[in-house]
């Protein structure tokens, strides 16, 4: 590495920060990628001996210009037999007066237009996950693939050492056409060459990234475009390469596992900004603390010439708390939170601080408190390492565990996550948007998660330092996560965290905000985020197991679904779907694509059997056919359906099972005069065999009560069949 490092630092001192294709190919030989026999050649120079070097009839004359990055575009690139090569060459040289030099190559005779033939190879430094790897279709088109096509076009992977580079190959579009999986197609390369090269791109940018301390220069990007596939080899035809020397972020400061503790499950809590005369946000913080049960005893207010407040002791200053407190709810005006910050980590009597106060790092004019901020965080890590801070711009949090809720919303405007739902899975939800957890929260009432934590502006504790806590703490079963950006290396970490979670069979949920540049510019303006690369981070994520929500609507269905299903796992990918209505039946069979992880496999001979038996005792065999989906008609009462649906989850022959009903029929109970009970029993029959299920109800607000009863029993309900087997395809496709 030390003669790439000299070229670099040759290129710097000179003033650039970009090498032309000819110093590309040096340092992808060194790393032992293959390119074509080169010379460079100046503008005057006779290339007539020089061509005789050359294999071949044919010869390309590329011009040498670190600021033309795109020569193709430009004209800069000429392929010419021999005999016109000193022509073509001269032509070029009074086209380009600005080039001093021209690189002569060997041509690679290939066939361009065929799929798989021309392959993107991409490398670059992200702030958040450090070297990624990008792979796709290249050529010329590559960017029209990209903007145009599906995303599946691209896709990434961190450029650790330990990165599954066969997988990342199999799971990509690319390969289907690369490695001869198509119909028709024959293999270009072996997935080992090609992993292969991917894994010595991956060490030049270890080499060069914030991962060496010892760095002297970033390799920012490093794209080869086309990395040209056949008869089993690789070569690659362009490079571009952009550097900059090398700048080590400052350490963060450490959060320790104390300081989240003291913070997700507090035995002692104080709240400061509380007033004895009317109900402002603090009171309404207190009382809702109180409301949710939490221990007076372990309770303080900070305020001045006040004994007590809404039955709590009030004590003047932090020095006069007598016991030192895990939470403290700080709601100050913003232009005095900096001061009692300061106050209380010079106290070092409070390990966990939820500043709710706005304002700070987020608004324009703010970034000189935000920089104070982090230095009182920074000097009361000093005083007392466990000092934590949730915050700024935090709505606050609610710990079911410590009957604690923190909120600022009182209780007739939202209903708080207080309480367990025995019908569902563990769950925690961490969000940077207050507002955002509460619009979800709001909608699936009956998810009530452990730990419900709004971070804000993330000064100090982060999304990622709350899911890395509980993870290691594996009590819960989903972690759900809303993130408008992430901070240098912090997607990295956020990776391990997910790969880890998924060794342990939790399911990690992600919507992830800022996805494209109007709304990466929006967040940036809402919480001080450092908003990311959406697809990078998609597919890191991805792949380390998350389930990415594509929309507000999918992140709530994968919600309820996740509640209920995490902790079961999927024993195959067939499902057995039915319903009392013919379109149901349809749409669900028409949302099944041919190259779904869904399978609608008919019922197995015993199980059919069985079925039509059930159907003949209730006198539905004249109006079904046993299949799947099976369409039981408006006909089937509640007693007929429980039977089939048990029917197909005992059986062993299904790793999920589907229930889709238009609750109109007067033959099912639906209607809460009716007490309405197959949805609960269908549940408990799920639960019972541990298998995944899900319903359907398409109806309006007056079958509310209905779908509320198989929600309550932890059964994800949805408005329509076609959106219920593609949650399940979701599902499925990430088992």
């Amino acid at each position: 590495m030390d003669f790439i490092n000299n070229m670099l630092r040759n290129a710097y001192a000179k003033g650039f920060k970009t090498l032309n294709e000819a110093d590309c190919y040096q340092i992808l030989r060194r790393i032992g990628i293959k390119t074509p026999q080169i010379k460079t050649a100046a503008a005057n120079d006779d290339i007539g001996k020089t061509l005789k070097d050359f294999p071949g009839e044919k010869i390309v004359i590329k011009i040498l210009s670190e600021k033309t990055l795109h020569k193709t575009d430009k004209g800069g690139v000429k392929i010419c037999t021999k005999d016109k090569a000193e022509q073509t060459f001269k032509a070029m040289a009074a086209a380009f007066p600005e080039a001093k030099s021209f690189m002569l190559t060997e041509f690679i005779d290939y066939p361009p237009f065929a799929l798989g033939r021309e392959i993107l190879l991409g490398a670059r430094l992200d702030e958040a996950f450090g070297p990624v790897i990008t792979l796709g279709f290249g050529g010329t088109d590559s960017e029209y693939f990209a903007k145009n096509l599906k995303e599946e076009v691209r896709t990434a992977l961190t450029a650790a050492l330990n990165a599954d580079f066969d997988s990342f190959i199999e799971n990509s579009l690319l390969w289907r056409y690369a490695g001869g999986k198509a119909r028709g197609g024959k293999p270009q390369i072996s997935k080992a060459a090609l992993s292969e090269t991917l894994q010595k791109l991956a060490g030049l940018m270890l080499h060069f990234s914030p991962l060496n301390k010892n760095a002297e220069f970033f390799i920012e990007e490093f794209e080869i475009n086309p990395l040209c596939a056949g008869g089993g080899k690789l070569t690659a035809l362009d490079g571009v390469l952009r550097f900059k020397k090398a700048e080590f972020a400052k350490s963060g400061h450490a959060v320790t596992e104390r300081g989240l503790q003291s913070l997700l499950n507090p035995k002692s809590a104080a709240v400061i900004g509380v007033s004895g005369k009317k109900m402002n946000m603090g009171r309404i913080i207190l009382n809702n603390i109180i409301k949710a049960g939490f221990n007076k005893e372990n309770l303080f207010v900070i305020k001045a010439g006040e004994r007590e407040i809404d039955g709590v002791k009030c004590v003047p200053d932090f020095n006069s708390l007598p016991q030192k407190i895990d939470a403290l709810i700080l709601s100050v005006p913003a232009g005095s939170a900096v001061q009692t910050l300061r106050d209380c980590a010079q106290s070092g009597k409070v390990n966990g601080v939820v500043l709710i106060s706005g304002g700070i790092g987020e608004k324009e004019g703010s970034a000189g408190l935000d920089l104070e901020l982090k230095e009182i965080i920074k000097e009361g890590k000093k005083t007392n390492p466990d000092f934590t801070l949730n915050g700024s711009n935090s709505l606050g949090l609610v710990s079911n565990p410590s009957n604690f809720n923190s909120l600022f919303i009182p209780t007739e405007k939202f209903t708080p996550p207080l309480g367990f739902n025995p019908s569902l899975a563990p769950s925690a939800f961490i969000s940077q948007s207050g507002a955002f957890m509460l619009a979800s929260l709001g909608k699936t009432e009956h998810v009530k998660p452990l730990y419900a934590v709004m971070t804000g502006n993330q000064q100090d504790a982060t999304v990622t330092d709350y899911a890395k806590y509980l993870i290691k703490e594996n009590k819960i079963k989903l972690l759900m996560l809303y993130i408008e950006g992430l901070k240098q290396n912090e997607g990295e970490a956020l990776r391990q965290a997910v790969s880890q979670a998924k060794k342990q069979g939790i399911k990690t949920l992600i919507y992830m905000a800022g996805r494209t540049p109007s709304g990466q510019k929006a967040v940036m303006g809402h919480t001080a985020s450092i908003a990311g690369n959406y697809f990078t981070a998609k597919k890191i994520l991805s792949q380390a197991g998350a389930f990415m929500a594509e929309n507000l609507e999918e992140f709530e269905d994968l919600c309820q679904s996740l509640s209920f299903c995490a902790g079961k796992e999927f024993k195959n990918n067939k499902v057995f779907m039915l319903s009392n209505a013919g379109f149901e039946t349809s749409a669900m069979a028409d949302s099944v694509k041919a190259d779904s992880q869904l399978n609608p496999a008919a019922p197995e001979d015993e199980l059919k059997n069985e079925i039509a038996s059930i159907l003949a005792r209730y006198g539905l065999s004249s109006l079904a056919d046993v299949r799947n989906p099976l369409d039981v008609t408006p006909m089937c009462p509640d007693a007929a359906a429980l039977e089939v649906m048990r029917a197909a989850v005992k059986s062993g022959q299904y790793g999920a099972v589907l229930f889709c009903t238009v609750p109109v029929s007067p033959a099912i109970k639906t209607l809460e005069a009716e007490d309405p009970s197959f949805l609960k029993e269908f549940a408990a029959a799920a639960r019972e065999y541990n298998i995944p299920a899900f319903a359907s109800v398409s109806a309006g607000a007056r079958y509310d009560y209905y779908r509320k009863t198989g929600q309550e029993n932890g059964l994800p309900v949805f408005d329509h069949a076609d959106k219920a087997v593609k949650i399940i395809e979701k599902l499925l496709k990430n088992n």
